[in-house]
């Protein structure tokens, strides 16, 4: 099943998403309350990380 995280920090735990439009809404609501950068990751179990983007 894949899963997406966010991350503001790469030192800092991801914030784990069942779906791309949570982790797009919550990466949204970060980014704006905290005023950085967030970036957005695909978790899959067989393929591994994949970078999507950041807002």
């Amino acid at each position: 099943m894949t899963t997406y995280e966010i991350c503001d920090d790469p030192d800092d735990l991801p914030i784990i998403c069942a779906t791309l439009a949570e982790a797009e809404r919550r990466g949204q609501r970060r980014a704006a309350r905290l005023g950085i950068e967030v970036l957005f990751y695909e978790m899959h179990p067989t393929r591994g990380e994949r970078f999507i983007g950041a807002i």
